[in-house]
């Protein structure tokens, strides 16, 4: 299978990696992205993702394949090298491939943020869940193949949700088991990953800088702790590329349509003058 990292150059430089996150999506992650930033760090996160495009989005998809459903070779530290090479901190890409990411980094700083798994589960239904349902479901079901950045959107948003809820969907069943899942997958963590390597934080006691800025050795700044990307955020972050998906099908379709109806016209019109 070809994989679209392998079409990207071997990097000059990379950026020693300053801490792995190793969160879920939906557990404050976004926050932290954005505290990392005001703190001069370079971290990658699926918001750096969303900016790229779609190139970006496809090396995310072919990983999630070969970790998730063991489709093609799995990433080691030569690919994780050449996505990662300009960024020191990298945030949520671990939580989907946990045991490639702790064989290509086994001496990292590690952080891990643990959330009330009902919450957690809950928060997963209503972002990517919401999001996965919507790019599936007529009209973005359609608009999403003229528009490379939804139609992989929607492809790593349907195998996540199969992943994750056993492939129960968005359903009590699958509820159950997403709880499940996060709970084993925090479980996994504390196993694999040495205690003195793994600072632990619940989103619960209230994550901040206090819990971060001793961890990278860096001073606690005099301002807010910023987003905690809530449904509402996540939705306003997503929205300008499903809009920019919706005119673009808009525009695809019609352009299809149009010479068929218009077809179809002249025959109706052709057909009723020769009776």
């Amino acid at each position: 299978m070809s994989r679209r990292i392998d079409r990207l150059p071997t990097p000059t430089h990379v950026e020693p990696k300053k801490l792995i996150v190793l969160s879920a999506p939906r557990t404050g992650t976004h926050g932290l992205y954005l505290a990392l930033k005001r703190l001069g760090f370079k971290p990658y996160h699926m918001a750096e993702i969303i900016k790229s495009g779609p190139d970006a989005l496809q090396i995310l998809n072919d990983g999630l394949k070969a970790e998730m459903y063991h489709e093609g070779t799995p990433y080691g530290r030569a690919e994780f090298d050449k996505w990662f090479a300009d960024y020191d901190i990298i945030i949520e890409m671990p939580f989907f491939m946990l045991r490639s990411t702790l064989k290509a980094y086994p001496d990292a700083k590690f952080l891990l943020t643990e959330r009330n798994p009902d919450k957690w589960a809950k928060s997963f239904e209503n972002t990517i869940g919401m999001m996965c349902t919507k790019l599936t479901s007529f009209p973005m079901s359609v608009f999403k193949y003229f528009d490379g950045f939804s139609y992989g959107m929607a492809d790593m948003g349907g195998m996540i949700v199969n992943y994750y809820t056993n492939g129960y969907g968005l359903t009590p069943e699958g509820h159950k088991h997403l709880m499940e899942n996060y709970s084993n997958y925090i479980e996994e963590v504390k196993r694999l990953v040495p205690p003195e390597q793994l600072k632990i934080c619940k989103l619960e006691d209230g994550f901040g800088w206090n819990d971060i800025c001793p961890y990278l050795d860096v001073p606690v700044p005099d301002e807010k702790w910023p987003s905690l990307n809530t449904p509402e955020e996540f939705g306003e972050i997503a929205k300008p590329k499903v809009k920019s998906a919706f005119r673009k099908g808009m525009f695809g379709t019609t352009s299809i349509l149009a010479p068929i109806i218009a077809a179809g016209v002249w025959y109706l019109r052709s057909k009723k003058l020769s009776l």
